[in-house]
């Protein structure tokens, strides 16, 4: 039985068909550009800032500076899709400021990629055409307004382009990350191949990582997938660790005896689960190793520098989470521990 029903839906470019978590940003969003037709858009990476925007303006020309640096570039770029006939050769900046259609909304992605030498003089310029009855609207976006504005270094210009009209994207929190996931693997898996454990996991994972959703929507991808592979008819916990291609397993020679037990007995306890207990990993542990582990006072401070190594996380109180395969971890654990 098939688990993937359309990878497209799970494409990092893919705009959903509603936007979930964020109504308080949209409605700021469309009051913005209606009333004064421009918006810088900020927020940290994963938090779905380009997504936002293309969902909110799905007519609107979108352009990524990064890719596109110079002012000629951009403006050929947005030409070429505005007006598709036109031809744009051998024509200055000045001119293709002309040739632009009013009326059109543009969406400027990674805004701070635009080259030093244009950046001030492009942005003045988006900025002031409604000045000359020209209108374009714009939505802008970048990481970080106040980097932004201290690259801009141009008071006049940071006045017309983005004052009064920022909007932030908080990151999301786990809960929000579990719901968006459910609504996307609804989209994009069948029915009965994934279920909230093992999107909860994936949240825990991500919202530990500087991409947040955009990580969480590869692992779910990616976890599919795997599952899909080996001929399973569902996500379970162990693809997705599988699919945590990001954490360096050779960390685990530099850990003592003492933590490798401990982290043999979380991978034990997780063979078949996301999260364990410490009661649960104590018990393990005591049966496993008997008086090698009867020495440890408290695990506490084990499980802490396993967190902070990366093998596990800590999801609650008293709940924990193996982030790395279990059966990797135990098979490695088992052999330094026979070393020592």
């Amino acid at each position: 039985m098939p688990i993937i029903k359309s990878r497209s839906k799970l494409d990092i470019s893919y705009v959903p068909s509603k936007v979930l978590c964020r109504d308080r940003e949209i409605s700021i969003l469309k009051a913005l550009m209606a009333s004064g037709g421009k918006v810088l858009l900020s927020g940290e990476i994963g938090t779905g800032k380009t997504m936002l925007a293309k969902y909110l303006f799905r007519d609107a020309i979108y352009v990524n500076c990064f890719m596109n640096r110079s002012e000629h570039a951009i403006l050929e770029n947005i030409l070429t899709k505005a007006r598709p006939n036109f031809n744009t050769a051998g024509l200055p900046s000045r001119k293709l400021w002309e040739y632009l259609p009013d009326k059109i909304t543009v969406i400027l992605d990674e805004v701070e990629g635009i080259l030093a030498d244009d950046l001030v003089h492009f942005l003045y310029t988006l900025s002031r055409r409604s000045e000359y009855g020209r209108k374009l609207r714009y939505i802008a976006i970048t990481r970080d307004p106040n980097i932004l504005k201290q690259i801009i270094n141009d008071d006049a210009t940071w006045s017309t382009f983005a004052e009064k009209a920022i909007v932030y994207l908080q990151p999301y929190t786990h809960e929000q990350m579990v719901e968006i996931l459910q609504y996307r693997a609804s989209e994009a898996l069948y029915e009965g191949t994934f279920d909230e454990e093992v999107l909860s996991l994936i949240a825990d994972i991500s919202i530990r990582s500087r991409g947040h959703m955009r990580t969480a929507i590869d692992l779910l991808r990616n976890s599919a997938a795997m599952a899909e592979q080996n001929g399973k008819t569902k996500i379970e916990p162990e693809d997705v660790r599988e699919a945590n291609l990001d954490v360096w397993m050779g960390e685990i020679n530099l850990l003592d005896e003492e933590h490798l037990m401990i982290l043999f007995s979380v991978a034990k306890a997780c063979e078949s689960k996301s999260y364990t207990t410490a009661e649960e990993i104590e018990t393990i542990c005591l049966d496993e190793f008997g008086d090698k582990f009867a020495k440890i006072e408290s695990i506490e401070r084990y499980l802490s520098r396993l967190e902070a190594e990366g093998f596990i996380c800590k999801c609650d109180e008293n709940k924990y989470a193996l982030l790395v395969p279990s059966l990797l971890t135990m098979r490695e654990a088992e052999r330094l521990i026979e070393k020592e």
